[in-house]
């Protein structure tokens, strides 16, 4: 039977085709032959729904009167008709509502989160009126659709909102006001303390995050309430994708926007310094670029920094080994295609909010070399993951110490980051290498963290967890 979360993710995985971008002048990557991900067109809108009636998306707008004419039906049907089963929480008695305030139409993971929330909270009969804040438009024109309905919804002035990014820049709200944010640092900015004190409530993905704001004076009432994955469709031996015959044999993966925070050029000088070319293994960088200098495009600088480190190391071209790298964006219903193609996932990075990318590749098995640091260590330990301590923990600075990273953003600048400058690639190296040549004791850490994964951070559970706060607050 479907689950309320499988009809909510069923909306949202088909993204509009973007434009072809020309390669720019310079591309010095070893690359991987591009893949086409177009082949799989379905775009599935999937709401109220049990295939018995039009497949047109919309919400109830009177539960009690749906629930009773749904079971006049059900009363005259076979017995073996198939019923879709909801959820045990929901109470149709009762009309739930919320704000929910933020991006929803990217790839970001904020976006990507959003998208799960408002649509399986809909799945559960909230009324979910949305506030878009997108900045790009990435998915496809479906799902805008049902996402202009949820933008459309009337719903009480008093309802909670729930602003799910990092900050918003005004808070002016006569009901509850929920931020639901994600912390990357170690440390907080003082700017985004102020604007945290100005909420009723506080949600984190994380203890990590907790922690952090409880020790930073964050005044309001903090919860963790974990994301997910849908470990139905990222699970092992869903299919592969097909990267042409330039890949080797044993491929490391690495997925996430290009920046500095995500630690590509710690990964990219473990690698190249670790590996030759003779070596049947690959590093595939599936990045989409973001642009972090002015002047520079996300793609030129990921080519910049990629030949600062190459020329670094000290090899001739023929022995370095070899490195792919995939810019565009791929369909989520193919992103497991990409994860159960590579044997290992690598991404070590100075700071993450809660790392999807991590909880996805760890759903479809694979083995995770990562950071010891931030939100991930919530799931991440020795016993189930390759994890690289820092060297120490620096601030960063402008003009100074991780410029890039404080080029982010705002609530970086002057905050605490890990250093993995010199210990950090040596172990980075070490865990690579132990992984590549010990396959089958890798995969051992891979199958705990996998059960780990399916028995805590699932999207239902998730969602559960927003929707029974929502009640508590009603």
């Amino acid at each position: 039977m479907k689950t309320a979360y499988k009809m909510a993710c069923e909306r949202i995985i088909a993204p509009k085709y973007p434009k072809k971008e020309e390669k720019p002048k310079g591309f010095d990557f070893i690359k991987v032959d591009e893949f086409d991900s177009r082949e799989d067109k379905t775009v599935d809108v999937v709401g109220y729904s049990d295939g018995k009636y039009a497949p047109e998306t919309k919400l109830i707008e009177n539960p009690e009167e749906e629930r009773k004419k749904r079971k006049e039906q059900e009363d005259q049907e076979p017995m073996n008709n198939v019923k879709i089963q909801q959820p045990e929480t929901i109470n149709f008695s009762d009309i739930m509502e919320c704000c929910f305030c933020g991006s929803t139409k990217s790839y970001s993971g904020f976006s990507k989160s959003n998208r799960n929330f408002i649509f399986g909270l809909s799945n559960r009969n909230v009324r979910v009126k949305v506030e878009d804040f997108s900045t790009s438009f990435d998915v496809n024109k479906e799902t805008q659709k049902q996402i202009k309905f949820l933008e459309d919804l009337e719903i009480s002035p008093k309802a909670p909102k729930i602003y799910s990014m990092t900050v918003p820049s005004e808070v002016t709200y006569i009901g509850k006001k929920i931020a639901y944010t994600m912390i990357e640092a170690c440390s907080l900015h003082k700017d985004y303390c102020n604007k945290l004190n100005l909420m009723d409530e506080l949600w984190v993905p994380t203890n990590f995050g907790k922690k952090v704001m409880q020790q930073n004076n964050i005044h309001p009432p903090i919860y963790v309430m974990p994301l997910g994955v849908d470990v139905d469709r990222y699970k092992p031996d869903c299919g592969i994708m097909d990267f042409g015959a330039s890949m080797k044999g044993f491929k490391f993966l690495c997925v996430s926007k290009y920046s500095a925070r995500k630690g590509f050029d710690i990964l990219l000088r473990a690698f190249m310094e670790e590996f030759s070319g003779e070596e049947d293994v690959s590093l595939l960088l599936v990045a989409s670029p973001l642009n972090v200098r002015a002047g520079l495009s996300g793609n030129k600088a990921l080519i910049e920094d990629f030949t600062f480190i190459k020329n670094s190391i000290g090899k001739a071209e023929k022995d370095l080994p070899h490195v792919a790298l995939y810019t565009k964006p791929v369909h989520e219903k193919n992103m497991p295609k990409i994860y159960n193609s590579c044997d290992a996932f690598c991404l070590i990075s100075r700071g993450e909010g809660f790392s999807l990318t991590v909880l996805e590749a760890s759903a479809c098995g694979l083995p995770i070399i990562a950071s010891n640091v931030t939100a991930h260590t919530d799931y991440l330990n020795q016993d189930n993951a390759f994890l690289v301590e820092p060297d120490g923990y620096i601030e960063a600075k402008v003009n100074g110490n991780l410029s890039e990273v404080a080029k982010l953003c705002h609530f970086y600048v002057g905050q605490t980051f890990p250093d993995f400058s010199n210990t950090g690639i040596t172990q980075t190296r070490q865990h690579m290498r132990y992984v590549f040549e010990n396959y089958k004791e890798a995969q051992e850490k891979a199958n705990k963290l996998r059960n780990l994964i399916i028995n805590n951070y699932t999207w239902d559970m998730a969602i559960d967890k927003v929707y029974n706060r929502l009640r508590e607050l009603q």
